[in-house]
């Protein structure tokens, strides 16, 4: 039987999936300014051999509805989770974290010294995810008038990735550091090339700050769902994030990347597909489904509302209920607009859209029931769809992910589907086996590894 991979989804923010939950008084998520709630959180998913934490964050400030934004706490306050890896890796020793940096925003040389200076720290326990970012507020954290359109995005993330390529994989080769204190020589200059990048929208003249990490370029992720999205996570991403809201769709989209992988001349083996999984677990479906409706007693329909609207631009209480949900142009979130138009199993109205999503948010596959239900419809959906894992949404923490350590993960153990023990090193070897600590060789960041003046 196929074995799963596991991550978790979070925001170092007090709200997240469930917009009006942070008040239900099992949520410990006013402590996320607390270096040891999320040690213990990190702790509980060692315990149940997870792969991976996963960060998402963006840039921007409550512009909608400022007065429901700071009193529901959506998405707001919030802190960069960047400056926790370092804390729980220590605080782990098999545990690997993803952490998103946008190229919308960030500069390739100190993205790249970033995620380095991680991979050394954490012994290859780091992964990136991509995000071609384009809210209005974080545009104008950043002095921007206006945001990319949405395939100039992408056109600007290309050309990110091919700077980091250059620095991560390019710029050191890997015996140019002998650290020899005999002969006073650290490293070899001749083997420490300059990057000389003149690009559309990025210039760059540097060697890498940070000489060759265990994984040299960390996991990439990518989690667009639009078409430009999957073309590029199709090229780019080793594991990649999809949500769909049946599993026809899903399988679709599953397929659709891995035949976009083969055009790239990638092997479907080299990319992991995850989809997200709101799990309610109880001992009894009864208890489980007590869970389910004390959660929805605490959320807030106005505040998840507003969650879609920052996403994708699109005020949905402003829209006439009745009207057809179609044609939704966006140069925001468009995988929020095409899961109810293109992903959609039936034409939706306004209403149809405002009515699900503020039941569902953001979550991907949503279950209910004893640990013997969840692990029969994750082995349904892994076996369905050709999914490799799922990222675990939060409910309350930590009590979402001890319920599924506890109760889940030995049901899944059980039936073969799941690691009994961690098996490799790097974040890298877990997901592709050991001895893959480096991109693959049909990775496009592959053909950078060789520096030369006329690739520079």
């Amino acid at each position: 039987m196929k074995k799963i991979h596991l991550g978790i989804f979070d925001i170092h923010t007090p709200n997240q999936m469930t917009q009006g939950l942070w008040t239900h008084p099992d949520n410990q998520t006013v402590r996320y300014k607390e270096l040891s709630f999320w040690i213990e959180l990190a702790q509980i998913l060692e315990r149940g051999k997870f792969d991976f934490m996963f960060f998402a964050d963006s840039y921007g400030y409550p512009k909608n509805k400022r007065e429901l934004a700071f009193r529901e706490a959506v998405y707001t306050p919030s802190n960069d989770p960047m400056l926790l890896i370092s804390a729980l890796a220590a605080a782990t020793k098999h545990l690997a974290f993803v952490t998103t940096a946008s190229p919308s925003y960030e500069a390739p040389f100190a993205n790249a010294r970033r995620f380095s200076t991680l991979d050394h720290l954490t012994n290859g326990r780091i992964g990136w995810n991509v995000v071609a970012t384009g809210g209005v507020s974080g545009a104008e954290c950043f002095g921007r008038g206006a945001v990319l359109p949405h395939n100039e995005r992408y056109d600007q993330a290309e050309e990110f990735m091919e700077v980091s390529y250059k620095l991560l994989e390019g710029s050191w080769e890997d015996d140019a550091v002998s650290a020899d204190r005999e002969s006073r020589l650290y490293a070899d200059a001749g083997k420490v090339h300059i990057v000389r990048h003149k690009g559309n929208y990025f210039n760059v003249t540097a060697s890498h700050a940070s000489e060759p990490s265990i994984q040299r370029t960390p996991v990439l992720f990518q989690a667009g769902s639009s078409d430009r999205g999957r073309d590029f996570a199709a090229k780019h991403a080793e594991g990649v994030f999809l949500k769909a809201p049946t599993l026809e769709s899903l399988k679709a989209q599953v397929e659709d990347i891995r035949r976009r992988a083969a055009a790239y001349g990638r092997g479907a083996s080299e990319i992991k597909i995850f989809t997200g999984l709101s799990a309610i677990v109880g001992r009894t479906r009864v208890e489980a489904e007590r869970k389910r409706d004390d959660y929805r007693r605490h959320s807030s329909r106005e505040a998840a509302l507003l969650t879609y609207e920052n996403a994708t631009g699109i005020d949905l209480a402003a829209l006439d209920p009745d009207a057809p949900f179609a044609d939704m142009n966006t140069e925001q979130g468009r995988t929020h607009t095409e899961r109810y138009t293109k992903h959609s199993a039936k034409p939706q109205t306004a209403r149809d859209v405002m009515d699900n999503f503020a039941e569902k948010e953001f979550r991907g596959i949503t279950l209910c029931g004893t640990a013997e239900d969840i692990a029969d419809r994750m082995q349904y959906w892994v076996e369905e769809t050709g999914v490799d894992g799922f990222n675990l949404e939060r409910y309350v923490l930590p009590g979402t992910h001890l319920d599924f350590v506890d109760l889940v993960v030995p049901e899944l153990q059980k039936r073969g589907m799941f690691r009994q023990q961690y098996e490799e090193s790097t974040l890298r070897e877990r997901l592709f086996g050991k001895g893959a600590t480096r991109l693959a060789d049909s990775h496009p960041g592959s053909g950078y590894r060789r520096p030369s003046h006329e690739r520079e």
